[in-house]
């Protein structure tokens, strides 16, 4: 198997990046990110990438091959100090590379950050209902089933569907 090479994301990454977003979300039909893309500039998302990567509770891996952007997985968090120990996460993988466990390697490694930094203490996700592989991929971490979002989202027919708000504690 290829190599898997998990790295923070850096400004240079910038336009790889856009256009990997770009790409899953006229792929996938289980992101929010969809056909219109992410609406960034290369500017813009080179400087989005410098301030992720000043804070403590915030941070952006991607998952390369052969220097391919295959995954990405971002942690966000408000600077509030009221908040900022709630974390939302955020994963894609391109459809070329499902299946070769590049959720769980990003998984794993953002959980190892927030384990190792200790500044997240709850950590939140969204995940359609339907999408079950993804969910059993985030229970097998810990996350739990907080809530349904009833007709959190619509499909790629337009039909509303619901959306399952999953949560992992941390000490």
């Amino acid at each position: 198997m290829t190599e898997i090479i998990v790295r923070e994301a850096e400004p240079k990454d910038a336009q790889n990046l856009i256009n990997f977003l770009n790409q899953v979300g006229k792929e996938s039909h289980f992101l929010t990110l969809d056909e219109v893309g992410i609406l960034m500039t290369a500017t813009q998302m080179s400087e989005y990438l410098a301030q992720i990567a000043e804070k403590d509770n915030n941070a952006y891996l991607l998952a390369l091959i052969d220097g391919e952007i295959a995954g990405v997985i971002s942690l966000t968090a408000d600077f509030h100090e009221r908040i900022r120990h709630i974390g939302d996460l955020f994963i894609a993988v391109s459809q070329n590379f499902q299946g070769y466990g590049i959720g769980h390697i990003l998984i794993s490694d953002m959980l190892d950050f927030i384990q190792e930094v200790g500044v997240i203490k709850r950590l939140e996700l969204q995940v359609q209902k339907r999408n079950e592989r993804a969910i059993h991929l985030y229970q097998k971490k810990g996350f739990e089933i907080e809530s349904t979002r009833k007709f959190g989202a619509r499909d790629e027919f337009g039909n509303l569907i619901d959306v399952l708000e999953m949560v992992r504690f941390f000490d």
